[in-house]
């Protein structure tokens, strides 16, 4: 089973040339985890699917998933769906920030099994 998220990546608007202190930040609102001050958007996508990945690794043990509205069992985790508008949205209420081009990415992953990771 594949499990799928919805995660936009923009350059913090308080982000310059000469001083990217904010670099780049990300949001994901199925997993409400938000990443911020890294150099690259492949650093936001690694950091949110480690993430995930522990996540749903504990789907079992732990109900923060089930909190935030995924149904989960043994075999399968769903999460709850957003438009890209409302991950848009959702993202920019957080910052309390106008997001100028967002990049919208669908991170896709195998469903591991679940385990207590620690």
């Amino acid at each position: 089973m594949r499990v799928s998220v919805k995660l936009v990546v923009f350059r913090h608007p308080k982000s310059t040339e000469q001083s990217p202190y904010c670099g780049y930040s990300g949001y994901c609102p199925q997993l409400t985890y938000f990443v911020d001050n890294q150099s690259s958007v492949d650093d936001v996508v690694s950091i949110v699917k480690r993430h995930l990945h522990q996540e749903l690794c504990h789907r079992i043990r732990y109900k923060n998933l089930q909190i935030r509205g995924w149904e989960v069992s043994e075999n399968s985790a769903i999460p709850p769906i957003f438009t890209d508008e409302e991950v848009v949205h959702l993202a920019e209420q957080l910052y309390e920030v106008k997001i100028v081009e967002p990049q919208i990415i669908e991170l896709n992953v195998r469903l591991p099994n679940a385990q207590n990771l620690w």
